[in-house]
């Protein structure tokens, strides 16, 4: 019958152009995953190269002038105490990483009386002069605080200084000098010992939040007390 015909004929081309689809679509899809492999391919190519270029900037010398126009990293940091905050508690001691503490005792000789008894190097104040040496009864309990005399004999004037092999940052003679003496004696964590811990453990623990991270800077803290502020000194000059 001619419809019977005209109807296989249809149902023949629409299973054609089926077939034809799904190929189209195949092939579609193959080159979609070439393309992504081909871009995959090409990335990874690049960051191999861009590795690659890397390290050997890293490895090789550097151009000429690029070493003199180099300027070096100038500003570093430190842990430092702040004396007016500290309290002298005795933390430092035991909480810092390193043992014995990197914190030691220190006597500022600008501000040191160089008094015969000094408070923070002996406890009994009222002793005969020529006693102190031999029986004043110590205040560091390891006897860090040394004395020698400058000049004028027993009854003259008196150098003191603690001994950083002998001190471990107990802070007994800063206090006593703090509370009763010339206020000369205070607490530093020294930098050359100083592990420079990105997290202070002794600040963590200062109730007083006393220690802080300071520039590390060179600065000459006696030029304003003698009026060389804004001074320059050339070749030959002497302070």
């Amino acid at each position: 019958m001619p419809f019977a015909g005209l109807t296989r004929g249809v149902i023949c081309s629409l299973i054609v152009a089926e077939n034809s689809s799904r190929d189209a679509a195949k092939s579609g899809w193959r080159k979609m995953k070439n393309r992504r492999r081909f871009l995959r391919f090409v990335g990874h190519g690049t960051g191999l190269m861009a590795l690659g270029a890397m390290g050997w900037r890293a490895l090789s010398e550097p151009p000429e002038e690029e070493l003199e126009s180099f300027v070096p990293q100038k500003r570093r940091f430190a842990w430092q105490i702040d004396p007016e905050k500290c309290a002298r508690c005795g933390l430092c001691a035991t909480a810092c990483v390193r043992t014995p503490s990197a914190v030691k005792a220190m006597n500022d000789q600008t501000k040191c009386s160089n008094c015969v008894v000094c408070y923070g190097h002996i406890t009994e104040t009222k002793i005969d002069s020529d006693k102190i040496d031999a029986e004043g009864p110590r205040t560091c309990p390891v006897d860090a605080v040394k004395r020698r005399n400058f000049c004028g004999g027993v009854d003259g004037m008196f150098v003191y200084e603690q001994d950083p092999s002998l001190c471990f940052a107990c802070g007994r003679c800063v206090d006593r000098c703090n509370t009763h003496g010339s206020e000369s004696m205070f607490l530093l964590i020294r930098p050359d010992l100083c592990l420079g811990c990105n997290e202070c453990s002794i600040a963590k623990v200062c109730p007083e939040k006393a220690v802080e991270r300071v520039p590390r800077e060179a600065v000459d803290d006696l030029l304003d007390r003698y009026g060389l502020d804004g001074m320059e000194f050339g070749e030959g000059d002497w302070l």
